[in-house]
C-alpha cells in the first residue's frame, strides 16, 4: 500500500504571495494552490496524490476525485464540491483568497486535531471506509478539539466566532464554525451581523470620506472571512449596518444581493444604481480570474513534488 501523505502541520513550500502579485498573471488556480502549500498536492482526507483536482469551497480543502464523491453525497449543507479545472465560474476573488489562506494544512489542524493518525484512510481505502471517516470528520466533528480556555478566551462558539471575525483571523473563524457557531451571529454591543463585521475588519471604511461617499478602490479587495461565513449559510441582512462600509465592501454586498446598494451620509443603506467605476472593478476582477483559470485542465498533469 502506498505511503499515506500527512497534510496536518506540513510547512508551505513557499511563502504566500500577496494577491496583487498574481492578479495580472494568467496562472491556474490548481497550480497556485499547490505552489502556495504542498499540503494541497494530496487529498485532505485520504492523502492520495492522484486526481487531486477538487475542492470544497465552504471547507476550503482540496480533495481527490474519490473523496470528493463522498463529500457530494453528504449534501451541500456539509460540503460544496467544485472542480478546480472545470468549474471555473465558481471561483470569485474571495473564494480564491480563502483557499490560499486555508487549504489542507490549516483546515486539518482544526478538523483532525484529535485524530489518531492510524484510523485515517489511505489512498487505497474503500468507499465505505472513506464514507465512515469523512462523516465522522465533518458531520459528527469527532476530531475537533472541544472549546477550552487553552484554545479560546471565550466560552461559546458564537463568541469565539465573533472575536475571530473582528481580528480578521480566518483560522479562529474556521475553528468556531467547526464547533457549530452560527454564521448569522450578531455582535451584542450593536447587533451588527457577522458578515458586516467581517467586511469592516478586512477593509475599514475611510474616515475622511467626503459627504459620506467612500472612495472607489484602486483594485478589488477580497473578503475571505466574509466568504467563509456566506458559504456556510450566512445571509446578507437587508438593512445595512449603522457604520459606513468601504466601497469594496459595498461592492461585495451588491454582488451577493444581486442588486445595487448605496451608502447614504449617515451610513444607512439606500438603493441606487452602481457607479460605473465599481462595475468596472467587478468586471476586471472576473476577467482576471477567468484568464487565470482558462486553461486549468492541463494542470491535472502537473507533477506532484516529492517530500
Amino acid at each position: 500500500m502506498p505511503a499515506r501523505r500527512i497534510t496536518v502541520g506540513a510547512k508551505p513550500s513557499i511563502p504566500r504571495a500577496p494577491s496583487g502579485s498574481y492578479d495580472d498573471t494568467p496562472d491556474k488556480l490548481l497550480q497556485m494552490l499547490r505552489d502556495n502549500d504542498q499540503g494541497n498536492c494530496w487529498c485532505s482526507d485520504c492523502g492520495s496524490g492522484a486526481k487531486v483536482e477538487w475542492v470544497s469551497i465552504n471547507l476550503a480543502i482540496i480533495l481527490c476525485i474519490e473523496c470528493s464523491g463522498i463529500h457530494r453525497s453528504l449534501g451541500t449543507h456539509i460540503s460544496k464540491v467544485r472542480s478546480l479545472t472545470l468549474d471555473i465560474t465558481s471561483f470569485t476573488a474571495d473564494i480564491v483568497e480563502l483557499l490560499m489562506l486555508v487549504g489542507n494544512r490549516v483546515a486539518n489542524m482544526i478538523w483532525e486535531a484529535k485524530l489518531d493518525a492510524s484510523i485515517k484512510p489511505g489512498p487505497q481505502a474503500t468507499r465505505e471506509q472513506r464514507l465512515r471517516f469523512i462523516t465522522a470528520k465533518y458531520v459528527d466533528r469527532a476530531y475537533v478539539e472541544p472549546i477550552s480556555t487553552t484554545l479560546s478566551r471565550y466560552s461559546t462558539p458564537d463568541e469565539t466566532l465573533l472575536a475571530g471575525i473582528k481580528k480578521n483571523e480566518v483560522q479562529q473563524v474556521i475553528y468556531a464554525m467547526a464547533l457549530k457557531a452560527n454564521p448569522n451571529a450578531t455582535d451584542k454591543s450593536r447587533g451588527t451581523h457577522a458578515v458586516f463585521l467581517a467586511l469592516a475588519a478586512a477593509d475599514p471604511a475611510s474616515p475622511s470620506a467626503v459627504g459620506g461617499q467612500q472612495p472607489e478602490p484602486e483594485k478589488p479587495v477580497p473578503f475571505p472571512v466574509a466568504e467563509m461565513l456566506v458559504q456556510n449559510g450566512a445571509e446578507i441582512p437587508t438593512t445595512m449596518p449603522a457604520f459606513p462600509l468601504s466601497r469594496s465592501a459595498q461592492l461585495y454586498v451588491e454582488q451577493k444581493r444581486g442588486r445595487s446598494v448605496g451608502i447614504s451620509r449617515d451610513g444607512i443603506g439606500s438603493l441606487r444604481p452602481s457607479q460605473n467605476a465599481g462595475e468596472k472593478i467587478q468586471q476586471d476582477m472576473e476577467s482576471r480570474l477567468h484568464k487565470r483559470m482558462s486553461a486549468g485542465g492541463r494542470l491535472a498533469k502537473s507533477p506532484i513534488p516529492e517530500r
